[in-house]
């Protein structure tokens, strides 16, 4: 740390930037984190007041609870996603690109709108509901663990298909080659061969869906019924007038202990699935015409399933009372009129896309080289990944914990919006920096010591050497960065000042007053806004790849 200090103080522009990041993590992630754990001790060891009676015992069954939603969710996941990438992969399916197309649509949704989805389609008049009724099935209520589960796995399976098939994208032919060459077949070949070597990707994929259910607030305060989970807790005893602010302290605290034991773990299966190939992979397909047809099949079947729930929110939308029937009483486009007639929550949305975006992926960048270049901070890395497996609400009760008391030419910080761009900002930092990380990891650092060697700044090198290396992994960060943003609930509820509700708290508040048609017609619009700002960020990069290819060429 010392080495590192000493660096960054001789003149630079990049070394600048290198203390600017480290200071904004430290200041908005570590201090917080670190403040409200010291207040939680303190509160257990010197509280004169007595803990409500049989705290730490519903503490541990609340955690058993939101542990048990997440291993179910992620095996459930898993086991949907392994045979679907398999088959996408593997075995030569029709149009494979559209099956991953269309299986990602959730991925630029907010997971709470699967919830309502889920409750259109599986409540007491929903549509599933009814139709299972007339075959003499009864499934009972939805709210609970079972429509929690449903939730968190239409919003997970995605997820897990990415990482799988690209981890089975990296499975070199000569292993397959050799195993069909000694007599195995197809299936133990696939089981006993492909099926070790990606289990890696398959352990990360579960640890994702695992840390998205935990840190996940809007299906339980949606869909939860009275099925507690730790970030329900902790976001209604922190909303409570009439609960004790201890309480959600001790839970945020607890929580952040288990994620510390999390990180751990996620930084392990990192390690092992960053493998650099030095062979030209060339993966092993297999044409068989059965397996090709009923694998297409198979996949069309999932994927409708997985859409059913985001056609039930259109219909939704135009619809004025749906109800016990298989379609809504009458169509209208009021609902969206309605949503339009309020621009505040879309402007609002808009307002935290363009601030928040540019500055998680200029830190992704920034903190991607350091940790590329500067050994001595290879710790700080492993800090930067908190937010990863931290609900939102915790960084949020930290964050208002913390800097409750400071203000700015007279402004209080967590009064204004600057806080609440902070907290969605750190939250969402995660997912951006790894996937700038990413593209640092193909690129030949030899090429920058040249450029030094001909007489230019680390600044310059960087711009003009390593920077166009990295141009698809940085739209690829302002995607996935225009998503996250838009789809953060958690921190939002907690942080969010007046006058600064975006779509996402619109929709959750649409959905828990019963205005179910007119939170559907605000999803839809929240789907398209990042619908756009996605294809407008693939756009940019197919046609700058392009660009670099020709240049190349």
């Amino acid at each position: 740390m010392r080495n590192f200090i000493n660096r960054i103080t001789k003149p630079s522009l990049m070394k600048f930037f290198y203390l600017a990041a480290v200071c904004f993590i430290s200041f908005f992630l570590i201090f917080p984190i670190l403040k409200l754990i010291f207040e939680s001790v303190s509160i257990i060891f010197n509280s004169e007041a007595p803990l409500p009676e049989g705290f730490f015992s519903y503490l541990m069954r609340v955690t058993v609870n939101t542990f048990t939603l997440a291993g179910i969710s992620t095996a459930v996941s898993l086991l949907a996603a392994i045979p679907l990438s398999f088959l996408i992969v593997k075995f030569k399916v029709s149009k494979p690109g559209l099956w991953i197309a269309l299986l990602t649509i959730p991925l630029i949704t907010p997971g709470f709108i699967s919830s309502f989805a889920t409750i259109i389609l599986f409540g007491k008049s929903g549509v599933v509901t009814m139709a299972l009724k007339l075959l003499g099935i009864n499934i009972g209520s939805i709210y609970g663990l079972r429509g929690l589960v449903i939730t968190e796995v239409l919003h997970a399976v995605p997820y897990a298909l990415i990482i799988i098939v690209g981890g089975l994208r990296t499975v070199p032919r000569y292993l397959e080659e050799a195993a069909q060459s000694m007599g195995a077949s197809t299936f133990k070949t696939q089981t006993t061969i492909v099926l070790p070597y990606i289990m890696p990707h398959v352990v990360m994929a579960g640890l994702m869906v695992f840390l998205a259910s935990i840190g996940d607030v809007g299906a339980p305060i949606i869909i939860g019924g009275s099925y507690k989970v730790i970030s329900l807790e902790i976001y209604s005893n922190f909303v409570s007038f009439m609960g004790d602010e201890r309480i959600p302290m001790i839970f945020s605290a607890w929580v952040i202990l288990l994620s510390f034991i999390l990180l751990f773990i996620v930084n392990k299966v990192m390690k092992v699935t960053n493998v650099k190939h030095k062979f030209k992979l060339g993966i092993m397909e297999y044409d068989n015409p059965r397996v090709r047809k009923t694998g297409t099949v198979v996949i069309a079947l999932v994927t409708l399933m997985f859409l059913l729930p985001y056609a039930a929110i259109f219909i939704h939308s135009l619809g004025t009372i749906w109800s016990y029937s298989w379609l809504p009483d009458a169509f209208t486009l009021k609902n969206y009129q309605t949503v339009f007639a309020d621009y505040k929550p879309v402007l609002n949305t808009l307002v935290m896309i363009s601030a928040i975006t540019p500055m998680i992926v200029f830190l992704g960048i920034i903190l991607g080289y350091m940790f590329k270049n500067e050994r001595t901070m290879k710790w700080f890395n492993y800090l930067t990944l908190l937010p990863f497996v931290l609900p939102g609400v915790v960084i949020g009760v930290s964050l208002l914990k913390s800097y409750s008391t400071v203000s700015f030419f007279g402004v209080d910080l967590v009064g204004s919006v600057v806080i609440l761009i902070i907290a969605i900002g750190i939250r969402r930092l995660p997912f951006v920096l790894k996937t700038i990380e990413a593209g640092y990891a193909k690129i030949d650092f030899s090429q920058r010591e040249a450029a030094f060697s001909l007489g230019a700044t680390e600044t310059k090198a960087f711009v003009n050497v390593i920077f166009p290396q990295i141009k698809a992994s940085v739209y690829s960060a302002f995607v996935i960065g225009i998503v996250k943003v838009v789809t953060e609930l958690s921190a939002s509820l907690i942080l969010y000042p007046p006058g600064w509700q975006n779509m996402s708290l619109y929709v959750a508040y649409y959905v828990e007053e019963g205005f179910i048609s007119r939170a559907a017609a605000m999803a839809i619009f929240l789907i398209l806004i990042v619908g756009t700002g996605t294809a407008i960020s693939n756009y940019l990069s197919r046609k700058d790849a392009l660009k670099y290819e020709k240049h190349n060429n």
